[in-house]
């Protein structure tokens, strides 16, 4: 169960439109950004429809995407249209498209911006994980651990994310119900509830982050990771980096969400065994959290605010 009121919430929650009657009710306001990996046009196209049929106002940079080596457009354009996305008044939520690869490379100038002074919900994952850092860390605010804009839009993840996710969107912090925890090792079996502040992410972004002036802080936190595309022995050297840089000293717990793909040349996957090594050689209480990262589903989970958990 959340607290209600907490301080780094947005005053208003976000509200939906009953039955798709987009002028009986207010309309939160979103901007679509593409800090990260190109995507198709017609993708953004569908995506700002689907949207708009459910009664929201959309916004999109005219240049949004643009010829880069890597990303979806080059760094200061892509820097320009988060920048606004953050700063505009009229914005309620910042949605990523979709992750990849790209928002690193702008958090040297995003460092340097000032705080706006109205609060915007961001919503992402995957590459996504280096701005949630950095606004939980740096301006305080909540973000949303979600799918990225273009899996609902394109039915990428399932009908309970999709409900979960716009629940979230129309009613806020207040309403919210955190997913059941699995125990993953012997501290974690021994407690039937906890409560603390989430923070984390992508494994990969999240190691990136050392040494960084944006470097993940999880003292005292609740530390969420998944990760795709990862075999088992780069999980183990990303995990041991973490441990050996300090990160788990002061955390509260772990988490691990959906650890997809990475399969080795023989079609087996050596994660499972990776994780469960690594959770029972941790005097923390490490969990389970399947349904949240790269796989089917992608539940939403807040961070930056305190949650409790319950333990199945």
């Amino acid at each position: 169960m959340t607290k209600e009121g907490d301080s780094h919430f947005p005053g208003k929650a976000f509200v939906l439109p009953k039955n798709l009657e987009k002028e009986t009710l207010p309309m939160p306001h979103i901007s679509l950004i593409a800090p990260s990996s190109p995507l198709p046009a017609e993708e953004v196209v569908v995506t700002k429809q689907y949207l708009e049929d459910l009664g929201m106002r959309v916004s999109v940079p005219s240049d949004l995407l643009g010829e880069d080596l890597l990303c979806a457009h080059k760094d200061e354009k892509r820097f320009a249209h988060l920048k606004q996305a953050l700063q505009d008044p009229s914005v309620d939520i910042v949605w990523l498209l979709r992750g990849g690869y790209g928002l690193t490379r702008l958090l040297p100038d995003l460092l340097k911006l000032e705080k706006p002074a109205k609060e915007k919900l961001f919503v992402g994952f995957s590459d996504g994980s280096a701005l949630h850092t950095f606004l939980n860390q740096k301006w305080n605010w909540l973000s949303l651990h979600g799918p990225g804009a273009n899996q609902m839009s394109r039915t990428k993840v399932g009908p309970k994310t999709i409900d979960q996710t716009l629940c979230f969107l129309k009613e806020g912090i207040k309403s919210y119900q955190p997913p059941l925890l699995t125990p993953f090792n012997a501290p974690a079996r021994k407690t039937t509830s906890f409560s603390g502040t989430l923070v984390g992410g992508n494994l990969c972004v999240l190691t990136c982050s050392l040494g960084t002036d944006w470097q993940i802080n999880s003292s005292g936190k609740i530390l969420f990771l998944e990760d795709i595309d990862e075999r088992g022995y780069r999980v183990d050297r990303m995990l041991t980096q973490l441990e050996q840089a300090r990160i788990f000293e002061k955390v509260k717990a772990i988490i691990f969400g959906d650890f997809t793909r990475g399969n080795e040349a023989n079609g087996t996957s050596l994660v499972p065994a990776v994780l469960k090594r690594f959770s029972e050689n941790m005097s923390l209480p490490v969990f389970s959290l399947p349904g949240c990262g790269h796989g089917e589903e992608n539940f939403p989970l807040p961070f930056n605010t305190p949650l409790t958990f319950t333990i199945t």
